[in-house]
């Protein structure tokens, strides 16, 4: 596969496979995914998993990645809130 047909694709990275976990998909890892709108509204990615068919999972655990000049791709989180420190008890 040459690099400029990877480099259209659209790819989300799971962060959490819960339940499809082993089955589906695998945590950590990347999948090409179909832009849909209407199902992204509704909280949905339509994501190609390891049976090679589209299906809708939960948005909220993939995180959508750009692909780098380099062939790499990085996922990027928009509009991340920044940590807040937590205070530790001492005794």
């Amino acid at each position: 596969m040459n690099i400029e047909k990877i480099q259209s694709k659209k790819w989300a990275f799971c962060i959490d496979a819960g339940e499809y976990q082993g089955v589906s998909l695998f945590a950590f890892k990347r999948y090409e995914y179909i832009p849909d709108p209407v199902s992204e509204a509704e909280g949905f990615l339509r994501v190609i998993d390891e049976e090679g068919e589209p299906y809708y999972y939960d948005a909220k655990a993939f995180v959508k990645t750009k692909s780098a000049a380099n062939g790499l791709l990085i996922p990027f989180l928009k509009n991340k809130p920044p940590r807040k420190k937590q205070a530790v008890a001492k005794k």
